[in-house]
Order: structure tokens, then sequence, then C-alpha cells
């Protein structure tokens, strides 16, 4: 039987199958700057919070911005499947990967100015600059592994093999966790060795991850040549129905930039608790990023077999299992929101200070989580002009919040920005969910996967 004559009923079963591997997978990567920042904030210095917490936004500023990496590569690796089109799952696999090896070699020859010129911007305290400096000249050395790396979990994603993603994202992060303990607590290497911890892990995730694409990858031998991977129009195609994806991060980071700027104008102190309180809120988001992946699987499958009904049962689910979200997590971390903290540090001025602003997460998953989970609707589906769109007034309003409120309110209005950007991306939009029905009335038989997205 094939693919499209399959039941297009879509129950919570089928959608937790998908979902809960995915959450798993995706929650284990905000677990490891959580457990950066825990290991070192058992160090008598808040200081060397402070620099992984500015080396973190470095890399997160370098490797979101290619985050379509993963993103679109889930899309068009489920399309191709719900197709059963072998020549779209090859060049759903390796365009992407040509793309990731040129960015990531582009990072290491540019290392020096990347550094400066973050420093410039965030501009931390000199003891947090040297820091920084120890940790990002180490884990520059594996942006070619990490962009590989996303697009082989996009496309295992994609293709349902999600034992594989599994096993690549949870085993490179446990020995990442591993290693930063050895090296930290034993070793006594300091932001070295979560640096270099963070970097083997890195390295063996990418020799997993090619395993599994080597062993189970079934391409088209012609699709594979050098001359069709980096065909120049069909580069230029994808880098266009990619380019909404980069603008959508570029906005989450100049949002994410501008609080951490804000906290390092506030002082060492201000800085390490408002890293803790950020790593927490990652952890959510990646949960509700599970959902989102589900869900771009979902609607990757319905718009490769042009099946509306299985599109709309897609919303349905994500919108359920959203509420059931925001009903399971908001709760729980009320009740636990001072032991979280503890979790990270164990240094006083840290720890109050984080507590008088920890009610703010509790609002996070109300505020945030419909925007986070939905955005997998519409990447599912190639529909990104909405996601770019919604990203930008977010964004917009976030900073008149941010003008309005810093000054009066100082770190709570920092914060209130903060939310106010998330509240922005749920809002803008749900309100074009309508427009991921498009894909459906646009694909032609035997058109190039990237350029009917175009």
């Amino acid at each position: 039987m094939s693919k499209v004559s399959e039941k297009i009923h879509l129950t919570h079963w089928d959608y937790l199958k998908i979902a809960v591997p995915f959450i798993i997978s995706t929650v284990t990567q905000p677990l490891l700057g959580a457990v950066d920042t825990a290991v070192v904030g058992r160090l008598s210095d808040p200081a060397y919070i402070a620099g992984v917490s500015v080396g973190s936004v470095i890399f997160n500023t370098m490797y979101w911005l290619f985050g379509f990496l993963r993103v679109s590569t889930t899309s068009y690796s489920a399309q191709a499947y719900g197709k059963e089109s072998e020549r779209d799952r090859t060049t759903a696999f390796f365009r992407p990967c040509s793309i990731a090896l040129i960015v990531g070699l582009g990072f290491i020859i540019l290392q020096n100015p990347l550094f400066k010129a973050t420093m410039s911007i965030l501009s931390p305290e000199k003891e947090v600059q040297s820091f920084t400096g120890t940790y990002f000249y180490i884990l520059i050395w594996g942006a070619p592994f990490v962009l590989v790396n996303y697009v082989i979990l996009g496309w295992l994603m994609g293709q349902a093999k999600l034992k594989m993603a599994l096993f690549m994202q949870i085993s490179g992060n446990v020995l990442n966790i591993l290693l930063d303990l050895l090296f930290v607590q034993y070793f006594n290497m300091n932001v070295g060795g979560v640096a270099a911890a963070t970097l083997i892990s890195q390295v063996v995730t990418f020799m997993i991850g090619a395993g599994f694409i080597v062993m189970h990858g079934k391409f088209d031998k012609e699709e594979m040549k050098i001359k069709s991977i980096l065909h120049r129009s069909s580069l230029m195609a994808m880098m266009r129905v990619n380019a909404d994806l980069m603008v959508r991060t570029a906005c989450l980071l100049i949002q994410t930039n501008l609080f951490t700027a804000t906290s390092a104008s506030y002082g060492t102190l201000m800085l390490s608790a408002n890293a803790i309180l950020h790593q927490i809120q990652y952890v959510i988001s990646y949960m509700f990023d599970g959902l989102a992946n589900a869900s771009s699987f979902y609607a990757g499958k319905a718009a490769g077999q042009r099946q509306e009904a299985l599109l709309k049962a897609c919303w349905r689910k994500t919108g359920e299992w959203v509420g059931i979200f925001i009903l399971c997590i908001t709760p729980v971390y009320v009740l636990l929101r001072k032991e979280l903290i503890l979790l990270f540090t164990d240094i006083g001025e840290v720890i109050r200070l984080a507590g008088s602003y920890d009610l703010w997460i509790a609002l996070y998953p109300l505020i945030a989580g419909i925007g986070l989970a939905f955005y997998g609707v519409f990447t599912g589906t190639a529909v990104t002009r909405p996601v770019r769109n919604s990203t930008i007034m977010a964004l917009g309003l976030s900073i008149l919040v941010w003008a309005a409120a810093v000054p009066i309110w100082h770190n709570h209005g920092l914060w209130l920005s903060l939310l106010s950007f998330y509240f922005g991306r749920s809002l803008f939009l749900i309100v074009q969910l309508k427009k991921t029905r498009l894909i459906m009335n646009s694909q032609k038989e035997g058109e190039d996967l990237y350029a009917r997205a175009t």
C-alpha cells in the first residue's frame, strides 16, 4: 500500500510516537548549556558563569543563524518521505550538507574577527572576556561538525529514523556531560574543560550520525555527483527557500544579544543570574520544539502527499498538545523554581538575585507555547514567509517594550521585553495558519524539491 493511500486520521498516539522521541532528542541540547552553567556555577567566582554564558551567546549567534540547515532539511526530507522519492531524498541531504561544510570552515577561518566583533558588541568585564576567549577559541573548531550534524539530524528526522536521531543526539550529549564533570571537577580545567568536553562530543556525534547515513541512506547516485549537488540554480533556489528562516533566526539573535548585552551592563552578578534563568527558559523552549518537530514531520508528510485532511489533523494535535504542555509545565516550574536555581550554582548572591526574577519564567509557556510549536507546521509545509514576517513584527514589539520599560523597571523591564517578543511570535504567527494550505495546490509532478517552494 502506498503512503498516499494510508489512513489520514491522526490520533494522539500517532502524534506522540513521533513527538516523544523528538522531545527527548531536542531537550538534551539546552541541557548541555544548563550542565555547562551548573558545572562552572560550583566554582568560586560568578565570572565563570558569565564567561560561559557570553561564549554560549556567541555560538548561538553563529549556529542559530544557520539553524535552517536542520529545520528545512527535516521539512524536505519529510516531503520526500511522503512522496517516496529517492531523488528528493538525495537532494534533501547533500545540498544542505555542502552549505554546512562551507559555512563551518568559514567560521574557523574568520574566528579572530568574529570574537573581536562580539566582544565590542557585548562589552563584558575584562575577567569575563578572558574566560569567554578561552571557551571560544577551543570550541570554534567544532563549527563544521555542528552544522553537518544539523543536516544529519534533520534528514533522519524527516525520514522517520527516530531511534537513530535519538541515539545520535543523546549519546553525544551524555558524553558531553560526563566529560564536563571529568575535566572540570577532577582535572580542574575550568572553562577550558567545558569547551573541550563540548568539542569532543560534537566530533563523536558527527561520527555516529555519519555512520547512520552510510548504513541506511538510500540515495540516487546521479544526484550524489558533485555537479548535481553544487548545481548553481538549485543551490540558489535552496538559499531563497531558507532566506525566510535566516531572517527569522537573525531576529531571534538580535533579541538574545540585546538581552545579554543589557544583562552585562548591570554587572557580572546580574549577568550570571539572568544566564541561569535563561538556561531554564531554553529547556522549556526545547520541550515545545519537540512538538514543533513532530508537527513539521506530519505537515511535511501531508504536503508530500497533498493531503489537506492530514494537515488539518496536524493543526488540531499541535494545538491540543500545546495546551497540555502549558498545564503541565507551568505548575511544576512554580513549585520547583527555587530548587532549579540551586541546581546551577551555590553562590549565595547569584541565587538571591535569580530568585528575584524567577517568576517571569512561569509566564513563558503560556505566552510562547503557540509560536514555538506551530512554527513546525509552517516549516514542514515550507510556507516560511509568515514565520519571517511574524518574527520581524515580534522583534519590533520587543524593542519598543525594551525602550519603554528598561529605563523604568531595569531588569524586570528587560524580562518584560523578552516575553513580549515571544508573545508577538505566537500572536502574529497563529493568525496566518491557513496559509500552510497553499503548498497543497502549488506542487507539480517532477518539479525540483526546492524550486517548487520558492
